[in-house]
């Protein structure tokens, strides 16, 4: 029982290992590039292992029944992916996958496209690729199993604490971003406040010096252009109260942004490979500080 459990435990990592050569496929067909697909930094993904051993673990005894076996696959592997990525959600606040564009789906967790996909590959896996790879890790001797099941998980164990660490220092950049961003709107508001405050009442000081003059024409006529100078000498006033306020909103407005770009060009361990393994990817709190991260990231690399 013991060597059996050694056997499944390098079995997931074949098949996590597996899972990620094939996201990678899929994303260097779809974006013309290589990107390191997957949660964590390494070459793998678990959800790939825990899928298939679940399959095989819970459809063995269906193996002959190929219908049965698709069904089982497809109901599995949905109800796989639908409560990771729901947890994942919970955990860090995060969407890592968003089907919701997509025919049929789940809460934007699952949808019937991919499903039915997992559900063929892991029929064809079950059937005839997992008996292959049974009989290879069986062939092992058991210390060498032993050796490789304790180097996967501890590189394993070392990737999850270091990717897990580098999500949070993501999250506290987003939301410092997201802070610094608030500042930013709040001036911009400000700004268009006192433009508007100061073109409103320039408007109506003319138009109350128009609607006087239209009620006492004649007898107004010799102070109209004494009107005209008040107003004139009014807007003056306001310009110059508007350019130092301008100033001193423009000054802090670039103190504002500078501090922006700083958080913008800090270095953070993995934060540009989980955007780019994740083009969907939605933060419940800090959505918009994602697009300005993913925007700064493409300048970057477009340099």
């Amino acid at each position: 029982m013991f060597w059996q459990l050694l056997d499944y435990i390098l079995l997931f990592f074949i098949y996590a290992c597996l899972g990620w050569g094939c996201e990678v496929a899929y994303a260097a067909v779809k974006q013309g590039e290589f990107v390191n697909r997957g949660f964590l930094n390494g070459p793998i993904c678990p959800i790939y292992g825990f899928g298939v051993i679940g399959v095989v673990l819970a459809l063995a005894p269906a193996r002959e029944n190929l219908w049965l076996l698709y069904l089982g696959s497809f109901a599995l592997t949905t109800l796989i992916e639908f409560v990771t990525g729901f947890a994942l959600e919970k955990l860090f606040h995060a969407r890592w996958w968003d089907y919701s564009n997509a025919p049929l789906n789940i809460m934007g967790y699952v949808c019937l496209p991919f499903s039915l996909v997992w559900g063929a590959a892991c029929l064809v896996i079950v059937r005839w690729v997992h008996p292959l790879f049974e009989r290879a890790v069986a062939w092992l001797p058991n210390a060498a199993c032993a050796a490789l099941d304790g180097l996967f998980l501890a590189v394993f164990l070392l990737d999850v604490c270091a990717t897990v660490s580098a999500v949070r220092k993501l999250s506290e950049r987003l939301r410092r971003l997201t802070e610094i961003g608030g500042e930013l709107h709040a001036v911009s508001d400000e700004i268009g406040k006192q433009i508007s405050g100061t073109t409103l009442a320039a408007r109506k000081a003319v138009l109350d010096g128009e609607e006087t003059l239209e009620g006492r024409r004649e007898a107004l006529q010799q102070q109209f252009v004494q009107r005209e100078t008040q107003i004139a000498d009014w807007l003056d006033q306001q310009r110059a109260q508007k350019n130092e306020r301008a100033e001193a909103i423009r000054v802090r407005f670039e103190g504002i942004r500078e501090r922006f770009n700083r958080v913008l060009e800090e270095k953070g361990f993995g934060h540009r490979r989980l955007l780019n393994a994740f083009p969907n990817l939605r933060s419940e709190r800090y959505q918009e500080a994602v697009e300005s991260l993913r925007a700064f990231y493409r300048r970057k690399r477009g340099k």
